[in-house]
């Protein structure tokens, strides 16, 4: 795959409150339709900025869940972002790289 079939888009800002909204976000706002399956692993980040971006999930979890122990929050919102956020290859530092096939449609290609 060459550098040219990547798209390149910047790490997204996310507003919303809850985690799991907070990852659609992310996606629709790299251009997801909201329908279509996502492929995370075709949604990449560099090691740096992925570990960045998760940090300040779980950060923003604990404000959010006070009563939860650190270690439950850790726990929740890193497994959500490993499972269904994107992969941490990226060589493109403050991008997302997407990759031909990230989601259905005509975001996707």
């Amino acid at each position: 795959m060459t550098m040219a079939e990547i798209k390149l888009k910047p790490i997204p800002t996310l507003s919303a409150d809850l985690p799991g909204d907070r990852l659609v976000e992310f996606y629709r706002l790299l251009g997801w339709d909201g329908r279509s399956e996502v492929e995370p692993t075709k949604v990449r980040l560099c090691q740096q900025d992925w570990q960045k971006l998760v940090e300040a999930e779980i950060e923003k979890a604990k404000q959010l869940y006070p009563d939860l122990s650190p270690i439950e929050v850790n726990l929740a919102i890193g497994l959500l972002w490993v499972n269904k956020g994107p992969s941490c290859c990226g060589g493109t530092p403050g991008m997302v790289e997407l990759l031909p096939g990230w989601c259905g449609g005509e975001a996707g290609r």
